[in-house]
């Protein structure tokens, strides 16, 4: 790949679930730019969501915030360029100790707070964040990044019930599928800000069954006995962030920010084992207690003291200044974008498949009274919800026709109840699927590099029959324009025939439909250019919407 859109490719510098992430150069401006693409673009969830981070984070033009230039589609692929980030993502931080003294790991906090604060203020919900997603510049600087699962205002794109998120750093109301608000990122920002100062999740457990039964039921260890010498306040802010109740967290990354600032101030005051009121958790929340799970030997090193400042340094919430001097500069790493996530509904929590057991020895002791009854109940019934909506996935899959993506759905479900009928048959269905596919896109490959253009032209009809929206059918359409006039009219006519049994069906409000008809169009103009081989992948990839749209009236 030598282009996309405007902007030169020169490397690969990240991978994700569906797509890549590129780095470019943009000769007009003459920058560099992060090109970040999704190549599934007939999976229209994947498609909506991919705007929706471009669209979230193109709103939020703010220093804490990766910046969004530009988004388009260009053969077959969705991008969107950004800003290029030096350094890394604050999990490779956590992991080499780059962070050492605690006044810097509050300044971490403090600019995520205040990039997720004008968040906020805009109606938008990040709803996935984690150290993966925050990165730092090598001069010190945060950005938050990874919008793709943002929530904005009067958005439809989930409902309550539907479960999406990162399960380590998940509030209890995300994983229990409820409407989300701020408060949610709140409970986020919690867990981070305990995993930056102990280098622990505070939910954690071999099996992600487990981290869902503690997210609901248990609370953390204190991070005061992972680092004894971490000031009480501090102790207070993370308790406060981690209240179980929506109700007793901060309202918002607004005052979350002021909170940070204020314990900052504090231990530069020298009342860092002062408890504070305003730090208090109300009532509504019970008064944290430990659930040790690891002995207290196990402790890491304890964080650096904090260097003392004036408390009358001046910050604004949510200005973006920093009027304090900053910490030591994270060591650069290589350019890259951290973490690249296409994390979609209960994919990622299904991933408590891991695990078949409800605890394991990192956890909690399984509970024996009848409350804990009634939250093994609890969980049972997630677990079960969780494979039901990975069978209901992988099927929307295979509607669609990726199903690749559709046996790792059904896999997943599988796992966590390896005798569900319902997901041995969608797992073999989409397999043999898959290798029809692999099949056709491989002697399509191969009989284009040969001479037989003959042979070249069946091989490639066979391809768009099976999979017209597959990369290598966009790849090889320039190649076999002579020979494909015929099977362009041919694809045409199947597309033509489609579309009317979909009209008569009165599907054509359908978003499939739509897509479809818009396909059509690109099929005529690409007819009348004479690109006949590209004519027929654009019938053949209109024909799969308007039969789609005539199945399934979506």
């Amino acid at each position: 790949m030598e282009q996309i859109g405007k902007y030169r490719i020169l490397e690969k510098i990240g991978q994700g679930a569906g797509g890549s992430v590129y780095k470019g150069y943009d000769a007009a401006l003459g920058r560099h730019v992060a090109v970040k693409t999704i190549t599934d673009v007939g999976d229209e969830t994947g498609r909506r969501r991919f705007q929706r981070e471009a669209q979230a984070a193109a709103r939020l033009a703010h220093p804490h915030i990766v910046t969004v230039y530009d988004f388009g589609e260009e053969q077959g692929k969705l991008y969107m360029a950004m800003e290029l980030l030096e350094g890394s993502d604050l999990k490779q931080a956590i992991a080499a100790r780059r962070l050492r003294t605690l006044d810097q790991k509050l300044d971490v906090m403090e600019q995520v707070c205040d990039g997720l604060a004008f968040a906020h203020s805009h109606s938008i919900i990040h709803r996935d964040l984690k150290p993966a997603n925050i990165h730092l510049l090598p001069d010190g600087q945060v950005k938050v990044m990874d919008f793709g699962l943002a929530r904005m205002s009067g958005s439809d794109m989930t409902r309550t019930g539907m479960v999406m998120g990162t399960p380590h750093y998940m509030s209890p109301e995300q994983v229990r599928g409820e409407h989300v608000d701020t408060r949610s990122d709140v409970f986020s920002l919690g867990c981070v800000l305990y995993e930056l100062l102990t280098e622990r999740k505070p939910f954690d457990a071999e099996s992600m069954h487990s981290v869902l039964y503690m997210v609901l039921q248990a609370r953390p260890r204190p991070a005061r006995e992972l680092v004894p010498d971490l000031p009480p306040v501090v102790q207070q802010l993370v308790d406060r962030a981690l209240a179980r109740e929506p109700a007793a967290r901060f309202p918002d990354a607004g005052a979350l920010l002021k909170a940070v600032q204020l314990v900052r101030d504090a231990i530069a005051a020298g009342r860092g084992d002062e408890t504070m009121p305003e730090l208090a958790v109300p009532a509504t929340e019970d008064a944290p207690t430990a659930a040790p799970a690891r002995r207290p030997s196990d402790a890491p090193a304890v964080a650096g003291a904090a260097p003392s400042r004036s408390a009358a340094e001046s910050r604004g919430p949510g200005s973006g200044a920093r009027a304090r001097s900053r910490p030591s500069p994270v060591p650069p790493g290589r350019a890259r974008l951290g973490a690249l996530p296409f994390v979609i509904g209960a994919l990622v929590l299904a991933a408590i498949a891991a695990g078949a057991v409800l605890l394991t020895r990192k956890g909690p002791a399984a509970p024996t009274s009848a409350a804990g009854s009634a939250a093994d109940r609890q969980i049972d019934k997630l677990a079960r919800a969780v494979v039901e909506t990975q069978i209901e996935l992988a099927r929307r899959r295979m509607e669609t026709g990726d199903y690749e993506d559709a046996a790792r759905q059904a896999q997943k479900a599988l796992r966590l109840d390896p005798e569900d009928a319902g997901a041995k048959k969608v797992l073999a269905e989409a397999r043999k699927a898959k290798d029809e596919i692999d099949q056709a896109a491989g002697e399509a490959q191969t009989a284009a590099d040969s001479a037989d253009r003959a042979r070249a032209a069946g091989a490639y009809w066979k391809l768009l029959e099976v999979a017209p929206d597959h990369p290598a059918a966009g790849e090889l359409a320039g190649r076999l324009d002579p020979a494909f006039r015929a099977r362009a009219e041919e694809a045409q006519g199947r597309a033509a025939r489609a579309r009317q049994a979909a009209d008569q069906g009165q599907t054509g409000r359908a978003e499939s439909f739509r897509e479809g008809a818009s396909l059509f169009g690109e099929g005529e103009a690409a007819f009348r250019a004479k690109r006949y081989a590209a004519a027929a992948r654009e019938f053949m990839r209109a024909r799969v919407r308007f039969e789609r749209a005539q199945r399934t009236g979506r």
